[in-house]
């Protein structure tokens, strides 16, 4: 088949969800022969040196300010006008609209795909909500916004939005990168430094240090575990501005021998590895690609039932699921997974769930023919197939 020129455009590239999914998908689509590149509107180039190594050029910082930046328009419209790329994938709400209004400043406008992460854009209220009266005119724009779980795209149908189009891919994990085997030895090595015995239960928590990460829920119930006489440790990877009040309610609990804060790390694989049980104790999440990295590493899952939880974890099956906020819950669900061959079997089976419905390969391949679909139509509809020679030409008139 003929390869696709794709441009993305994003916020920026800082360490995130939505930054970690664009750079799977971006390098994955590259990596099947079609030309990326990716432009993205804020001065954070953290992941710039991964996209390229993927095989992704050019990578273009549009050097927005915020709000409708002229500058950054005029940056983006002339990068669309010197790729003349067939399709313009948008990554979030504010690149969705800088990217709709670049494309009235360029000389040929393609059509445009938006993914769409969350739903927190609208349920946070303020001036989020009252951002999103303006953003939703830019969903409406897009010739396919793509959601991250049923879920998602059954809320925003209620807020009667009116899309075009749109399609459901779930996230997915690199299987390859995320395989227990590789981090066995590294994890072993950090119990071993962190003096952890194996008749110690290890919980671990890995999210930015923010208010609906909720990580004073995961505190609660580790202290009630040890009160119970569960040998029951916490392992906190991230950081953030809740960490003041997070090392406070530690301090508080008398939890401080008992919690491992390990900071922001770039390779999460090893703290993974050296825990027994992985958590999610959010009470606002959509459909969560970290999540998927536990279960890829063959950990048993204790989550928050919300968002699109009910769509990666089958209760009792390849996790364990409890209603949010409800710490008691929480407690009784991680003493149940003190019991080895329960945490086995839940372990076993969110494995084989990731394997059979979340490999990052079937979430590049669906994607890739979502794009073409919204490219071929768009050729379609001109009544003419533009080569990339073709493209040149029209670029150089």
């Amino acid at each position: 088949m003929t390869p696709m020129t794709l441009l993305f455009v994003a916020d920026q590239l800082k360490f995130g969800g939505a930054e970690r999914h664009l750079v799977a998908l971006a390098t994955g689509l590259a990596q099947r022969g079609h030309r990326v590149a990716v432009a993205y509107l804020k001065d954070s180039d953290e992941l710039a040196a991964e996209l390229e190594r993927g095989g992704v050029a050019p990578i273009v910082c549009c050097h927005s300010r915020g709000g409708v930046d002229l500058g950054a328009l005029k940056r983006l419209a002339d990068l669309a006008d010197q790729l003349a790329p067939d399709l313009v994938i948008a990554t979030s709400q504010y690149s969705q609209m800088c990217a709709t209004l670049a494309g009235l400043r360029a000389r040929r406008r393609p059509p445009q795909a938006f993914i769409c992460h969350s739903m927190g854009v609208v349920r946070r209220g303020g001036s989020a909500r009252l951002r999103f009266i303006v953003y939703r005119q830019f969903y409406r724009m897009a010739s396919c916004v793509i959601f991250i779980s049923e879920l998602q795209r059954g809320f925003f149908a209620k807020l009667g939005v009116g899309l075009r189009r749109s399609e459901v891919v779930h996230n997915g994990v690199d299987l390859g990168h995320f395989s227990a085997a590789l981090v066995a030895e590294p994890a072993a090595a950090l119990r071993a430094q962190h003096g952890i015995g194996a008749h110690e239960l290890v919980i671990g928590l890995c999210a930015i240090f923010r208010e609906e990460k909720r990580h004073g829920d995961l505190l609660e119930a580790l202290a009630r575990l040890r009160s119970d006489g569960v040998a029951a440790r916490a392992v906190l990877v991230g950081d953030g501005v809740m960490r003041p009040q997070i090392e406070a309610r530690i301090d508080a609990l008398g939890l401080r021998e008992a919690v491992l804060l390990a900071g922001f790390q770039q390779d999460v694989r090893p703290f993974i590895g050296m825990c027994d049980v992985m958590t999610l104790t959010s009470h606002d999440e959509n459909f969560p690609i970290a999540t998927l990295e536990y279960m890829a590493l063959g950990k048993p899952l204790v989550a928050s039932d919300v968002g699109g939880m009910r769509e990666q974890v089958d209760d009792g099956v390849n996790g364990l699921l409890y209603p949010a906020g409800d710490v008691g819950a929480l407690s009784a669900a991680l003493a149940r997974v003190g019991d080895p061959a329960l945490r086995a079997r839940l372990g076993q089976g969110a494995l084989a769930s990731v394997r059979a419905r979340f490999d990052v390969q079937h979430m590049i391949a669906r994607y890739e023919t979502i794009f073409r679909g919204l490219a071929g139509a768009s050729a379609s509809t001109t009544g003419t197939t533009t080569t990339t020679a073709q493209k040149a030409q029209q670029h150089a008139d």
